[in-house]
Parts: structure tokens; C-alpha cells; sequence
């Protein structure tokens, strides 16, 4: 049993020795060729600084990339991986649209090599710079309430591929606007160019990927509401207003030439006991009040509105010859007066006492004086300046 058990042994190893030697043999005498495929080897563009100084960039990007074949002995196969071939090529004579990038090869010399394809097709496009506008986008839950919004700039540079560039409508700088205050506020802003949906338009470059963007908001003001008849020869003092004035809200600029809103002229002999009569909201200007109702009031309670010219408005001790725009006194003034007696201009003249010295940052309060007693004097607006 024992001799047995040596015999297999000796066999076994027999055999191992003898498959050894034989691919030994074969790998040292016969060592036969093979070809193997290498897939997705990185191309080289050898000539992209030309291509650069031309203004050409490949597009849309890719990597550029090739397979190849590798024929030789069995045994520098195997040694061989992907690192180890290197191809190159160079577009000639390059042009925007379609060109041919012919393809060559560095690897060891004890293999040859073939392409699936000896070329690639490379398309490239010119690279432009074109300026584009900036266009403005707020949201948020006071984007209503927005005046104004000044940018550092109004416009971009960007850079990109023709068909890119070409796509660009504008760039857009949206504003968040979630909070509300009385002051200005300067936000940070990202800027993306977009086509003509709004849609961002990828692959571009811009000179500049945010800047500054000051937010002011609109401003309120209350004003009272003048009656308006349709005929001028009916005494409108006779008739009263409820609500007798409204909150406005717009534009600072706008809001300081707007004294008081008018009612749609009103056939006062309909009036009855009240009508509702609907309001003359300027354009640009808001406000929650519609309409206001009109009704005959009690002969005691007599108001008479009176409008003065800024003109008409005595600068008193002006010893610095100030005038009236230096006041920022707006164009018309109304004064409003109770009295048991009709009262006309000539009976009320106002002034501002400048008291010998005008001061740029201070407000001035609109006096008057008149021979008459009033129940009640109102003088739209009281303070001037600033």
C-alpha cells in the first residue's frame, strides 16, 4: 500500500514538471501572436494651442476617445494595459463646422497596431464675446412693494461657443425680497444667463458671476379726496366725503406731485342722502380704497378746500434769497378751512418763516395768517424741506 501511494506521488509531480517545461517551451520558442482590442483610449488634440489662437473650441464638449487593435507576441500582450498606448492627431487647416482629426499611435515596438477608423470627426465653433443686457427678477413676498433696483452694471460680457452665446436672450439677476423696511438694502445677486424661455443656457462664461443690487421700496402717503361736479357752477362745499382722504402708495417722485385724489365728476343733484362715487387713481399709484361715499353735510359743518400756487407761498426773513424749489414746496398746496362764512384766496396768505438762516437739512412748517376766525384751519402738506 505504501510503495503504491509513492508511485502516484511520483507521477503527479511528473506531470506538473512536465507541463511546466511545455509552456516554457511554447513561451520561449513558440510564443505565438495574438490580437487584442483596447476600447475608449483618450485622444490627444496635439494642435489646441492653434485652434485657441483661432478662436475654435470643440463643441459640444466630449471626450475625445478611440479603439484600437494590438497585434503581437502573446507574451508582450499581456504586459501591455491601456496606459500604455498614447494617441495623437492634428486637425489641419481648421475650420468652424466639421474637420478630421487623423489619428496616430506611440507604443512599443515589438507590437503593430490598427485603428477601427484612422480619424475622428471633431466639430468645432468659433468662440465669441458678446456684451448682454441684465434683466432684473424679483420674487418674494414684498416683490410688490419693490421701486426700484439698481445694479452696479446693466450689462455682462460673456464668452462662449457661436451657438451658445447665440442663445443668450439676456442675463438674469433674480432679487429676494422677503423682508420689508423703510430703508434702502443692498443684496448680493447671482447672475445667469438664460434664452429666450428663461430657460440657463450651460457652457458660457461670463466676466462677471454676481454683483451688488440696491432694493428701495415704495413709499405711502395719505392725501385727501377732492369732489369733482359735473357741473363747475355746484357748490361741491356743501357735500362731504367718507373716508375724507386715502393712503396712496408708489413711486417717491411721483407721490410728492399728488396733493389729493379726485373723485369721477358726480351730478350732485343725484346725490339724495349719499352716493357712491368711485376715485381717479393716477397711473403708477395704488391704493386699497376704490371708492368713497358722497353726501350733503350740515351747514355748520361748512368746509371750503382752497389751492394755492408755490408761488404764492411768502418766504419770510430770506435773508439767503432762498427759493421755493430750494424748499421742495410741491406745485399746489391745500388748505382747508371751517368757517360759517364763505372764504375765497385773498383772505388767507401763507408763509414760511425762514428765521434769518436757512438750514438745507431742517423742515419749515407753511403758516398763515387771516382776519377771520376759523373753527378749523388744515394746511396739505403742514412741513416743507428736505
Amino acid at each position: 500500500m505504501r510503495n503504491r501511494l509513492r508511485s502516484n506521488a511520483r507521477i503527479k509531480i511528473i506531470s506538473f514538471l512536465s507541463a511546466v517545461v511545455l509552456w516554457m517551451y511554447v513561451m520561449a520558442i513558440v510564443d505565438p501572436e495574438d490580437t487584442k482590442l483596447f476600447e475608449d483610449i483618450p485622444v490627444t488634440v496635439t494642435n489646441m494651442q492653434e485652434l485657441e489662437e483661432d478662436d475654435l473650441v470643440v463643441y459640444p464638449e466630449s471626450d475625445l476617445v478611440t479603439d484600437i487593435y494590438i497585434k503581437g507576441k502573446l507574451s508582450d500582450l499581456q504586459k501591455l494595459n491601456k496606459d500604455d498606448i498614447h494617441i495623437y492627431g492634428s486637425i489641419n487647416n481648421p475650420i468652424e463646422g466639421k474637420n478630421y482629426l487623423y489619428l496616430n499611435v506611440n507604443t512599443t515596438k515589438q507590437v503593430s497596431h490598427e485603428f477601427k477608423s484612422d480619424f475622428i470627426v471633431v466639430k468645432l465653433e468659433k468662440l465669441i464675446h458678446e456684451k448682454k443686457d441684465i434683466n432684473t427678477n424679483i420674487v418674494g413676498e414684498y416683490k410688490n412693494d419693490v421701486d426700484t433696483v439698481a445694479l452696479q452694471q446693466s450689462t455682462v460680457n460673456i464668452s462662449g461657443p457661436r451657438i451658445l452665446v447665440e442663445k443668450v436672450n439676456h442675463i438674469k439677476a433674480t432679487i429676494q425680497v422677503n423682508s420689508k423696511s423703510d430703508d434702502n438694502f443692498i443684496q448680493r445677486v447671482k447672475l445667469v444667463p438664460v434664452d429666450a424661455n428663461g430657460d440657463k443656457v450651460m457652457g458660457v462664461s461670463l466676466d462677471t458671476r454676481s454683483m451688488n443690487a440696491e432694493v428701495t421700496f415704495l413709499e405711502e402717503k395719505n392725501v385727501p379726496i377732492n369732489i369733482q361736479s359735473q357741473d363747475d357752477a355746484e357748490d361741491v362745499k356743501s357735500y362731504e366725503l367718507n373716508p375724507k382722504e386715502i393712503n396712496i402708495r408708489g413711486k417717491k417722485s411721483l407721490l410728492n406731485k399728488i396733493n389729493y385724489i379726485n373723485t369721477e365728476k358726480v351730478d350732485l343733484s343725484s346725490i339724495g342722502m349719499s352716493k357712491k362715487v368711485n376715485l381717479i387713481i393716477p397711473n403708477g399709484v395704488t391704493s386699497e380704497i376704490k371708492d368713497a361715499v358722497i353726501k350733503p353735510k350740515d351747514e355748520e359743518g361748512l368746509v371750503q378746500r382752497i389751492v394755492y400756487d408755490k408761488d404764492e407761498v411768502e418766504l419770510k426773513n430770506n435773508s439767503d434769497d432762498i427759493k421755493a424749489s430750494d424748499l421742495n414746496i410741491p406745485d399746489s398746496i391745500n388748505v382747508e378751512v371751517q368757517s360759517d362764512t364763505t372764504v375765497s384766496k385773498s383772505d388767507i396768505t401763507l408763509y414760511i418763516d425762514l428765521e434769518d438762516s436757512y438750514d438745507e437739512n431742517k423742515e419749515y412748517t407753511i403758516n398763515y395768517k387771516s382776519d377771520i376766525t376759523f373753527k378749523s384751519i388744515k394746511i396739505i402738506p403742514s412741513d416743507v424741506g428736505k
